[in-house]
């Protein structure tokens, strides 16, 4: 036969609302304003370097915003996954290593 006792039936509503307190505080605490440090926003403003970007394959390199949204949206246009980041040389286009000689053939023809 099963007993069945009054603490069990107490015990598992206290420990589900804990683990959702702890919950909520982590959320609270990973999606903060960028003064409490938040995991997921970058708060570091300044440009970046051209090889902080992981697997992404830096194109080319323009003096303003404005030209490369223009190349990417070129690439884009064509089928091909691309980016501009702002670096330390100026905006900077990236692309997927897979794509890199097709982004560069297509950059190099008028």
């Amino acid at each position: 036969m099963v007993s069945v006792f009054a603490e069990d039936y107490f015990l598992f509503p206290v420990v589900a609302i804990a683990l959702a307190g702890v919950m909520v505080l982590l959320c609270r605490w990973a999606f903060s304003k960028a003064k409490g440090g938040s995991l997921v926003r970058r708060v570091d403003h300044r440009p970046a370097d051209r090889d902080a970007f992981g697997l992404l394959i830096d194109i080319r390199t323009v003096p303003n915003y404005n030209e490369a949204r223009v190349l990417v949206s070129r690439l884009r246009d064509f089928g091909i996954k691309a980016t501009a980041a702002r670096t330390t040389d100026g905006w900077t286009v990236y692309v997927w290593p897979k794509d890199e000689a097709a982004a560069r053939g297509l950059l190099e023809t008028p």
